[in-house]
């Protein structure tokens, strides 16, 4: 393990080096002039406005403000300023397979590393890891923190409280035969940290204890698991025991959130006091989320992650062959498309999440499953969900706000980030096309601001581990 403790400052500095290397320090004033300001507070555009910035902060936004003389000046007529975007539920560590597994299993760090860098380069300045491996996680976040690499900024949660590791019958534990148990072990607490499978078998005062340990580990919120994994429709947790899990949440300072894949672990999720439900527009294959159920979320102001796709994704998954992997989700997300629909016209909160990682280019050549506007493919899938949420008949300034300022205010960050006002961390994308007009001009990044430095996107990601792995050749056709 000693490699990865070397190699991640090496990479870091690099990486830092290449983010000042446009000449834009971080404690420069900094003022973007002429462009149009949607600042995600659901507020009218401001047009032909200036956006100053001081020590990585924003200081004045309007048509009337004054530039200091000693000012850095970037002419942004004719663009669009937004809020970073944000993703309410990825995975930065995705990658699970037992190839990277094993190969890589002193480098998830540096993997962690490149999906950060994936994602700032898209405009993704502050992303919510909601499960992965709390050390690797823990030392990108702080790298990028420290300004030693860029990278969009990183909350994380660790592990999903009560589900096993990537070699656990949560995820891949067919597998865990064909490896010795020392690599199975080592791995899955690599991610358990002391809160896997075994809490279901425990008391509420034990869980207590366990996430009371867990939560001093460094992490920055918590989640939990109110329903399963692979078996979604199996309830991870009594009422009492979720319970138990949000109060230590809520005595640690943290929010909370669930995991939640059917209707009864969504209202037992709501009951327990979360703060957040995650993909809560996941009901199962047939169901959709009653209309007592939404009213409730909307009651008590809980805002919902959810996973929005397009009708082109929905429409492929129902030409694929039954036996694909992949073709067991088509009803599951044809009933979360309805789930979403309705929330929005009940008003429920909702935050732009993608379930995103690092797309392994192996892995996408050989994949039979559906191709069309991928969701979980880092740097596009969001671009992807918000063209699905436009489909869906989202207001324009709510789907902003959903990628932005509704993220900000259910994880408690609002008072520094998701919107462009004054006192807020200088996070800011210059689109060249008008988002309010159509979901496809989020796509048209042309600067990144983040923390008032001007991020390199060419030099993005800096030293890729999986997304430079070589895709194989397409296979010649037979005669």
């Amino acid at each position: 393990m000693d490699r990865r403790r070397h190699r991640l400052p090496l990479a870091a500095g690099v990486a830092a080096c290449l983010l000042l290397s446009n000449g834009i320090a971080r404690a420069d004033t900094l003022a973007l002039t002429g462009g149009t300001v949607i600042d995600g507070t659901g507020a009218p555009p401001i047009v032909d406005a200036t956006v100053l910035v001081e020590e990585g902060r924003i200081v004045a936004v309007g048509p009337d403000v004054a530039v200091p003389a000693d000012a850095r000046t970037l002419d942004v007529q004719g663009k669009y300023l937004i809020p970073g975007l944000m993703d309410a539920n990825l995975h930065l560590m995705i990658n699970i397979r037992l190839e990277t597994l094993i190969k890589f299993e002193d480098r998830y760090d540096e993997i962690v590393l490149e999906a950060a860098q994936i994602a700032l380069k898209t405009g993704q300045t502050t992303v919510f890891d909601t499960w992965g491996p709390l050390a690797a996680l823990k030392a990108a976040r702080d790298a990028i923190s420290a300004g030693e690499a860029p990278g969009s900024r990183i909350y994380l949660a660790g592990n999903i409280i009560g589900f096993g590791g990537p070699l656990s019958p949560d995820f891949l534990g067919a597998a865990a035969p064909f490896l010795t148990k020392t690599f199975v072990k080592r791995i899955n607490e690599t991610w358990e940290q002391g809160t896997g499978r075994d809490l279901m078998w425990m008391t509420p005062d034990d869980v207590r204890a366990a996430v009371a340990e867990y939560a001093g580990k460094g992490m920055d919120f918590l989640k939990y698991g109110a329903s399963g994994h692979t078996d979604m429709f199996f309830i991870q947790f009594s009422p009492r025991v979720q319970r138990a899990i949000v109060e230590e949440a809520h005595k640690a300072g943290m929010t909370v959130q669930a995991h939640t894949t059917s209707v009864e672990s969504l209202d037992m999720a709501i009951d327990a006091g979360i703060d957040i439900v995650t993909h809560g527009d996941i009901s199962g294959p047939r169901v959709p989320i009653p209309d007592e159920t939404l009213k409730k979320l909307v009651d008590r102001g809980i805002p919902v992650s959810v996973l929005p796709i397009t009708q082109r994704r929905i429409d492929e998954y129902a030409q694929i062959h039954p036996r694909v992997p992949g073709a067991i989700l088509a009803p599951y997300m044809k009933i979360g498309r309805e789930n979403q629909k309705a929330m929005i016209e009940h008003g429920v909160t909702m935050l732009l999440s993608t379930d995103a990682g690092v797309e392994n280019p192996v892995v996408a050549a050989e994949s039979e499953g559906p191709n069309a506007d991928p969701r979980t493919k880092l740097g596009e899938g969001h671009f992807n969900a918000l063209a699905g949420l436009e489909e869906l008949g989202m207001a324009p300034q709510e789907i902003l706000r959903s990628a932005t300022s509704h993220i900000a205010t259910a994880y408690g960050v609002d008072d520094r980030l998701g919107t462009l006002e004054p006192g807020k961390t200088a996070d800011i994308v210059v689109l060249g096309k008008d988002p309010l007009r159509s979901a496809a001009h989020y796509r048209e990044v042309e600067m990144v601001i983040k923390d008032g430095a001007v991020v390199n996107l060419d030099a993005l990601p800096v030293a890729p581990v999986i997304s430079s792995i070589p895709a194989p050749a397409t296979p010649s056709p037979r005669e």
